[in-house]
Formats: C-alpha cells, sequence, structure tokens
C-alpha cells in the first residue's frame, strides 16, 4: 500500500485520447449486487457495486485526522486588502449563473471569496475580478456532475456533451482559433467563462493561453473519468484514482494562471522545465490530498465513493488490517514524502539562473504563490460552510469526522 502510494508523483497529465473519456464497465459480480438498502438512503441512494460496498463498510466510521496546520506553520499566509469587495462580487457572480434557491444560498456559504482572498493576497483589482470569475465558474461547473442532481450527472452521454460543448465555448473565448467564430455559452454557468476569456486574451500570450486551456482539457477529461467510474459503481485502485484526481481536482489550471496574477512571464524554458514541473506536480499532490480529506463527509453524503480515504480503505490488501487508523497513517506519509518533494523542486527551481535578479525573483515568487495556493486551500476548508468541518475539529485541533 505505502509503496503504491508513495509512486504516485509522476505525470499529472492523462493519455486519455481514444475517446473524450475513458468508458469503465462493471463486472457481472457488481451488476449482481443490490443496488442499496433501505437502511442507507437517502445517502446511499445512487451506489451500487463496490461503491455501494465500501458506503457500507465505512457507514458510521470516524476518521481521525492530525493537525495539518501545524505541518504547513511555516508557510506563508495573507489576506488581500480587497476581501469586502471580493465578498459582493462572488454574490453577484454566482447571481448570475445559479438560478436554484437552494443552490444559491449554498454557494454563498462556501465563502469563495474568503478563498480568492486567501490565494491572492498581493493581486490587484483587475486581476482578481478575473480569476474571481474563473474559480466562481470553475466550482459551478464541476458541481453540475459532482452532486449527483442534474441530468448531467445520472447520464453518461449528456456528461459527454456537457464537457465537449463547455470546451469549445472555452477554447473560442481564450482566442486560441482566430478563424473560428465566436461561439454561443452552450449552459448557463458558461457565460461566467466569458469575463475569464475576456480578461486573458487581451493580457496574455498564446503560449500561456494554450497551456491554460490544455490543463483545463484535462481536468474535463479527468472529471469524465470519475463520472464513468460513478456510473459503474466501481473504484480504481489507489494509483489509478491518483492520476485520475490530479486532473479533477481542478489544481492545475489555477497554477496556469499565476504568472498572469503576479503580472510576470517566465521564459518557456522555465515553464516547460523539469523543476518546474515537479513544482506543479508536488503542489497539485498535496491539495490532492487535502481537499479529499475535507470534503469526503460532504462527498460521501452526495454519493460519491471517488475520494482519497474511501479508496486507500477499498484497496488496502489485508482485510484484517483495514481501518480508519491505517488510512489516515498513510495519508500522513503520503502528505510528509509530497511536501519533501516540493521543497526538492523549490531548491532545483532556486538554483536557475541566479546571476539574473529578475528572472530568479520571478521564479521565487512563482514558488511563494504555489504556498499561498496550498495554505489557502487547507484554511478555507477548514472554515467554509461547503464542507462542515467546524464541527470536527477537536481542541488540540485534530479533526474527527463522522463518515
Amino acid at each position: 500500500m505505502k509503496t503504491t502510494v508513495l509512486n504516485l508523483a509522476r505525470v499529472v497529465r492523462s493519455a486519455v485520447k481514444a475517446s473524450f473519456f475513458h468508458h469503465v464497465e462493471p463486472t457481472p459480480q457488481q451488476l449482481e449486487k443490490p443496488t442499496v438498502s433501505s437502511e442507507h438512503a437517502p445517502t446511499h441512494s445512487q451506489l451500487h457495486g463496490e461503491a455501494l460496498a465500501v458506503a457500507t463498510q465505512l457507514h458510521g466510521k470516524r476518521l481521525h485526522l492530525s493537525d495539518l496546520t501545524k505541518a504547513f506553520a511555516s508557510w506563508p499566509t495573507a489576506t488581500n486588502k480587497h476581501a469586502h469587495e471580493l465578498e459582493a462580487l462572488v454574490n453577484s457572480l454566482l447571481e448570475r449563473i445559479v438560478t436554484n434557491e437552494k443552490k444559491l444560498k449554498a454557494l454563498k456559504q462556501a465563502d469563495f471569496a474568503r478563498l480568492m482572498a486567501l490565494w491572492y493576497p498581493d493581486a490587484e483589482w483587475e486581476e482578481l475580478k478575473v480569476a474571481t470569475a474563473y474559480s466562481v465558474w470553475i466550482f459551478v461547473w464541476d458541481d453540475e456532475i459532482d452532486a449527483g442532481d442534474t441530468d448531467a450527472a445520472t447520464n453518461e452521454e449528456l456528461a459527454q456533451a456537457y464537457y465537449k460543448q463547455s470546451l469549445a465555448y472555452i477554447h473560442s473565448k481564450l482566442g486560441l482559433d482566430e478563424r473560428s467564430p465566436d461561439i454561443e455559452a452552450p449552459h448557463q454557468n458558461m457565460t461566467l467563462f466569458a469575463d475569464v476569456g475576456d480578461g486573458l486574451r487581451h493580457t496574455t500570450d498564446i503560449q500561456q493561453r494554450q497551456r491554460f486551456f490544455d490543463e483545463l482539457e484535462n481536468f474535463m477529461l479527468q472529471v469524465g473519468v470519475e463520472h464513468t467510474h460513478r456510473m459503474a459503481g466501481t473504484i480504481p485502485t489507489t494509483e489509478e484514482y491518483m492520476n485520475i484526481r490530479s486532473g479533477s481536482v481542478g489544481c492545475a489550471p489555477q497554477i496556469a494562471m499565476t504568472d498572469y496574477m503576479l503580472g510576470i512571464r517566465l521564459p518557456e524554458t522555465v515553464m516547460e522545465g523539469p523543476a518546474m514541473k515537479a513544482l506543479w506536480r508536488e503542489t497539485i499532490y498535496i491539495c490532492l490530498i487535502l481537499n479529499d480529506v475535507y470534503s469526503v463527509q460532504k462527498e460521501i453524503l452526495q454519493g460519491s465513493l471517488l475520494n482519497i480515504v474511501p479508496v486507500m480503505f477499498k484497496n488496502m490488501k489485508r482485510e484484517d488490517q483495514k481501518s480508519m487508523d491505517a488510512v489516515s497513517r498513510d495519508l500522513d506519509v503520503a502528505l510528509k514524502e509530497t511536501m519533501e518533494r516540493f521543497e526538492v523542486a523549490v531548491e532545483a527551481l532556486s538554483k536557475i539562473s541566479p546571476e539574473d535578479a529578475q528572472l530568479h525573483g520571478n521564479i521565487m515568487s512563482f514558488v511563494k504563490w504555489c504556498r499561498y495556493f496550498t495554505t489557502g486551500v487547507l484554511y478555507w476548508s477548514l472554515e467554509s460552510g461547503r464542507y462542515g468541518m467546524a464541527k470536527c475539529i477537536n481542541t488540540d485541533g485534530t479533526l474527527s469526522i463522522v463518515l
């Protein structure tokens, strides 16, 4: 188990090219399993196969997590001076694209403004508006599939159309093919991406926007892979899951906006170099672990077992050693080792062009932002009403999460 987990820091991009998303067929044994018992309804009402079996095993178990703020005590955290204005901006953006009053209320309670203020403490207002429009959009876009209460969430064919139409609109709005005519927004939430495209199109070069698009494409591909696993009731191996989740967690497109948000332009030799790729990979992996452990309760309640906690539990080799304590230990080890690899990448980046003070400073600014990004995920996830972690925090800072 440990060997599998510690070898997960591989390429982030997945080679899902044969089709728009990989199709996962349930086994005959999975098809024969009952869909749900009344005991678990409505929480597990959409589960079947392996997913239902694991959900049943986990039901009522308690996941104990260490105080992860201590692990990141030396990493920077700060709040943008426009924090108050961000609250009004986020609410107005949500009101533009969310018509369901219950969903709108829940999304407002998530306090995305706090997340943006933590992620971009030094950003100016114009850049903040673009980044906030993007972040609000991607949360809402992803919830259409993740929440399990939409047509696209419960129908693979509709989900595939949702991804393809969204990508075509994004490609158009980013101006990646000047010969293509403008495309109308295929879904209400996509109208928000027009703000992003307009902001980036005139302030970034074609390579920056292409990188951003490529990462968004991979994000949508991997969301599709997760969706087919959910529809089939299957749970991948831990290694397979981490490759999928590295894309579907949505961190890479956010990192692709970093030089724009910082007002810098790193050379392609740096951006495409091994040290920078390693920094991206480990930043994504750290944030993936943080996001998954803090959102596991919410996701299971929504009928999704595609989360690192259930996946690790399911893939433990010895049934007699399966426990939440074992999962917690493996998570601690995985997080510790990826943080160590992050520092190795930082060390390698710090040795690039030390004689060029401006370039060196810009590289270190990029690194510092990756730390802000991580601590933003950490503190917002603990505070936000989206995940409900406030009620799970013990007096010593550890967490007890009932599944």
